[in-house]
Parts: structure tokens; C-alpha cells; sequence
């Protein structure tokens, strides 16, 4: 899985995708202009300091990178996530199947 990395890449996302909020966190999503799918993280200081915003991008790639939760997709996408407070408050078993639930919900949207 690739990693968004440009600004228009996260625009692209915004304005084409589709937004599934949930507590722990909100997932845009859109299908790939290219063959993989890639993924990004927005922690804004909203989520808190350096340290709480660097635990929430580690938690999101974990669970971006697990390809057992990408099952039921059978086409490219391009995902954004943006780290909510109640990210922290979750257990990541709950958190997987949160961001599973939200993906597929995406999914059929597009």
C-alpha cells in the first residue's frame, strides 16, 4: 500500500470520495487513478500535542496497512483519515472493525 503524499493528492480525495464519519476517526475515500492503493493521515493540533498526533498516525497506519481488512474491496482506492480524540479512547480490536465497517460503507457510496 502506497502512502499519499502531495497536496493534490488529499484535494483529489476530498472533493471526488466520499466521507464516512465514525467517533474514532473520518474516512474519505475514492477509487485510485493508479493500480495500488494508497493512503493518508491528516492529525491536525486540534487532536493535540506532537507527541498525542505522532500515537494517532502510528495507530491509522497500522490499521491502513493490515491487508485483512481490505477483504470485501476488489478495486483500488485512495484513502484519507483524520484522527478523532475518540481514536485514543478505543481498544484497536474495536478500532479494526470500526474502520472495516466505515471502509465498506464507503465503498458501496462510490
Amino acid at each position: 500500500m502506497e502512502r499519499l503524499k502531495k497536496n493534490s493528492q488529499f484535494l483529489r480525495v476530498k472533493n471526488l470520495g466520499v466521507s464516512v464519519r465514525e467517533k474514532p476517526f473520518w474516512l474519505q475515500v475514492c477509487l485510485a487513478e493508479e493500480e495500488t492503493s494508497s493512503f493518508g493521515v491528516i492529525a491536525t493540533k486540534r487532536l493535540g500535542g506532537a507527541v498525542r498526533r505522532n500515537k494517532a498516525k502510528r495507530i491509522v497506519r497500522m490499521l491502513c496497512t493490515n491487508p485483512n481488512l481490505y477483504i470485501n474491496i476488489n478495486r483500488p482506492l485512495d484513502i484519507v483519515v483524520l484522527p478523532r480524540t475518540g481514536l485514543f479512547e478505543t481498544s484497536f480490536f474495536f478500532l479494526e472493525k470500526i474502520f472495516t465497517d466505515a471502509l465498506s460503507k464507503a465503498f458501496i457510496r462510490l
